[in-house]
């Protein structure tokens, strides 16, 4: 997994990228809930929008150089995944418990603080 992390330099900002490690059970359990999701949960889309600002992503590196790449903005959860019909399929997904692990993971990565939304 890698998140945005912004730091305060003079008077701008800079974004760095952070590789976290994670663990088994959590990857089992970001893979069990991206299956769980109902298809009227799913909006499928040509691309994700470009006004987006992404926070956190993960890859699922599968065989045959195929991915599953998840990531998130705050508010939605973006999908892309390479290893369905002949091309790239993306789409967006309502899943609260991904939501909330992914709220977790960015914990103080804005400036120190917490940007993501109190629910």
């Amino acid at each position: 997994m890698s998140k945005a992390v912004y730091t305060k330099e003079g008077t701008g900002a800079i974004v760095n990228w952070v590789d976290i490690k994670l663990r088994q059970d959590e990857v089992e359990n970001i893979a069990n809930w991206i299956n769980s999701v109902p298809e009227s949960e799913i909006i499928e889309l040509n691309q994700i929008p470009s006004n987006k600002s992404i926070s956190a992503g993960i890859v699922f590196r599968l065989k045959n150089n195929k991915e599953i790449r998840i990531q998130y903005d705050l508010e939605k959860i973006y999908i892309t995944r390479t290893d369905q019909k002949n091309s790239q399929v993306v789409y967006s997904i309502n899943q609260g418990e991904l939501m909330n692990f992914f709220d977790t993971q960015l914990k103080g990565f804005y400036f120190g603080e917490d940007k993501v939304r109190n629910s």
